[in-house]
């Protein structure tokens, strides 16, 4: 295959990559480092340049450098060398005009987000032609990457367009009474978004009520709750909460299983978190341990022994946070059944993120 005929395809949505005619460029052992964020905001940013000011508050803003030029000077170098020695290699050029920098490959360039945008804006209000445009959506902008503006930016364009076709597509689905394809459609916009609002979580929910799936509801509430505790959110959506008494009436519309052992089960035995018929401390999700904790202060007055509240965080034998998920899941297992174990009936306690429980403690100093 000669030259003329190759195309370059830059995937970006879910995850990064480069092929060339269809056999995948590898940039080598160090494809987290600076030029290859350089690469993709090049990329993004297109025929319309690269200004040298988002390259330095994207990737030199923390740090303290003598002689921004040089190091400039050093990515485009860095980021032309590593293309060259790619397997297959790229052949492209990468200009500076006056304050901004251009990326221009030798070859035709496709990109998964042209895709996308492309077959999103010919569907039109089509049902058929929507869904199929919202399948190209594998995932967020570049989910790895935060803190970097230029990719923030055009993150949460990206991100508007797709749930604004959802609920375009969410409207005809309504209309048509098709409860099938509602959850479908939400099941796949949440594993392709990252959740922001509860919006999508809460509409997903609604959806298995209407279909009377009330015990996929529940399960599907619980792990919205879980996501907002993993964050360390205090605030859970109003939305959201107010599916909860949707979900009580549900549960005692004549379901074989009540929906406190529903609860239970999904909540803490499928979890392997403590129930109330187990010793020692008590697991609760977090927003019943913020109420706990308001209770608590609420009640000071009349009762003022001392509250502890405390926070357990797992580091690694230098002192640092654990990183691998593997560790995180395994660790904080064991540290979630040592707390229980250890501590009293009254003492209740819950997960703050991957490695960090909250417990407090009533009555103890």
């Amino acid at each position: 295959m000669n030259a003329e005929t190759k195309e370059l395809y830059v995937e970006m949505l879910g995850d990064f990559g480069l092929s060339l005619s269809g056999q995948p460029v590898s940039l080598g052992r160090n494809a987290g480092a600076k030029f290859t964020s350089f690469l993709q905001m090049l990329i993004l940013s297109g025929e319309n340049g690269l200004p040298r000011q988002d390259v330095v508050d994207a990737l030199f803003a923390d740090e303290n450098l003598a002689n921004i030029t040089n190091s400039l000077n050093n990515l485009v170098y860095q980021l032309r060398l590593q293309l060259k020695k790619a397997k297959p290699s790229v052949p492209c050029s990468i200009n500076k005009v006056k304050s901004m920098y251009y990326w221009q490959a030798d070859l035709p360039v496709k990109t998964d987000i042209q895709t996308f945008t492309q077959a999103l804006s010919e569907a039109g209000d089509d049902p058929e032609a929507l869904m199929a445009a919202l399948e190209l959506y594998r995932g967020d902008l570049l989910p790895g990457v935060q803190g970097n503006p230029v990719v923030d930016a055009e993150r949460e364009r990206l991100r508007n367009a797709y749930l604004a076709a959802v609920a375009r597509l969410t409207a005809r689905y309504e209309e048509a009474k098709d409860s099938e394809a509602l959850l479908a459609l939400y099941s796949n916009a949440m594993h392709a978004t990252a959740s922001v609002d509860g919006d999508l979580e809460t509409s997903l929910i609604l959806a298995l009520l209407a279909a009377g799936d009330s015990r996929a509801a529940l399960r599907q509430y619980d792990k919205a709750l879980r996501f907002y505790q993993s964050q360390g959110r205090g605030h859970i959506p109003e939305r959201l909460l107010a599916c909860a008494p949707k979900l009580t009436a549900a549960g005692a519309s004549g379901e074989p299983t009540s929906l406190q052992n529903q609860l239970l089960d999904v909540v803490t035995v499928d979890a392997k978190e403590s129930i109330e018929e187990q010793d020692g401390a008590f697991y609760c999700n977090y927003p019943s341990f913020i109420d706990a904790v308001k209770l608590r202060k609420r009640n000071l007055p009349r009762d003022p022994r001392p509250v502890t509240l405390m926070l357990l965080t797992l580091v690694d034998y230098e002192g640092k946070a654990l990183k691998m998920e593997k560790k995180q899941v395994l660790y904080s297992g064991e540290l979630s059944m040592a707390i229980r174990s250890a501590l009293r009936l009254g003492d209740s306690y819950t997960r703050h993120n991957e490695t960090s429980f909250r417990v407090l403690l009533p009555n103890a100093d």
